[in-house]
């Protein structure tokens, strides 16, 4: 049964990998794909969630949604401003360094210590960030693409916990005021959005909004709903390779050796940090 998780898992994570392509190719800016997007997405699960699901809800249950929409829309802006800023392989590999923030986090959230492994995990991808970024010159759009990704990735990292809080709500209604409330952090920018746009631009919205929106988070809510976080850390990961291997196809993106060693060593800090947090699970466990 858990395979079939594990197939929507991998689907949605192939989605991730070739979103950053048509945000990075559609001439709309970060807020109005931001905007088309969250409609899209949260006026579909509004109709999933069903209106009887979400009059149950209480007043820490709203207060809840809120936060996550807003945490993700910081998450959102900050990741098609990357995107735009510097390529789609290496905006999605800023994000990917999420697993490291969470080290840190848990130790300010749930007071857990890192471990020695936890620092070496931090310092290789640390490593690998100062070598796929080309000059520390915030004039250069590539390195503050890849620092605006890092930011991203902090907020990112902060979903799971506010997630496991609110377990006691199903997984499309925490979608749905995920899509709903993330609309508190676009709504205020959205004089910024730019709306003179080319057939094509709109039909890459589309796609963004409905398939890479609605399709690909609504398996991998699914999917990280069922199987173990640390399998769905794994699957995710996988969108860094491909999001290059696309970038290079589909825009030409060039990918010389020091850019891939640096990708390499981020991908594989965060595997390791997974490994080592699934070790200290089952030692205690075993205690």
């Amino acid at each position: 049964m858990k395979s079939r998780y594990y197939i929507e898992g991998l689907i949605a994570v192939f989605l991730f990998g070739i979103t950053p392509i048509f945000i990075k190719e559609v001439s709309a800016n970060a807020v109005t794909i931001g905007l088309v997007r969250l409609v899209i997405g949260a006026s579909f699960l509004f109709f999933i969630a069903g209106n009887k699901n979400l009059k149950k809800l209480t007043k820490k249950d709203w207060k809840a949604l809120v936060l996550i929409g807003i945490v993700f829309g910081g998450h959102w802006i900050t990741y098609f401003m990357s995107v735009k800023l510097a390529t789609p392989s290496m905006a999605i590999l800023s994000v990917s360094s999420f697993g490291l923030h969470m080290i840190y986090l848990n130790w300010i959230i749930n007071m857990k210590k890192p471990s020695p492994y936890d620092i070496i995990a931090v310092l290789i991808a640390l490593f690998g960030i100062y070598l796929i970024v080309p000059a520390f010159d915030l004039s250069n759009n590539l390195t503050t693409g890849i620092l605006v990704g890092l930011v991203s990735a902090a907020f990112f990292a902060i979903l799971p916990f506010i997630q496991q809080r609110n377990q006691h709500l199903d997984s499309m209604t925490r979608a749905f005021g995920q899509y709903s409330f993330a609309l508190i952090v676009f709504l205020p920018m959205s004089f910024q959005s730019n709306w003179d746009l080319t057939q094509q631009d709109w039909v890459y919205l589309a796609i963004l909004g409905t398939v890479c929106t609605v399709g690909a988070h609504t398996l991998w809510l699914r999917a990280s709903t069922v199987l173990p976080p640390t399998n769905t850390s794994l699957i995710f990961y996988l969108g860094t390779p491909i999001a290059m291997i696309t970038s290079f196809i589909f825009l030409d993106e060039a990918m010389p050796t020091q850019k891939i060693v640096g990708a390499s060593l981020i991908i594989s800090a965060n595997v390791f940090a997974v490994f080592i947090s699934r070790m200290k699970r089952r030692k205690s466990l075993k205690a």
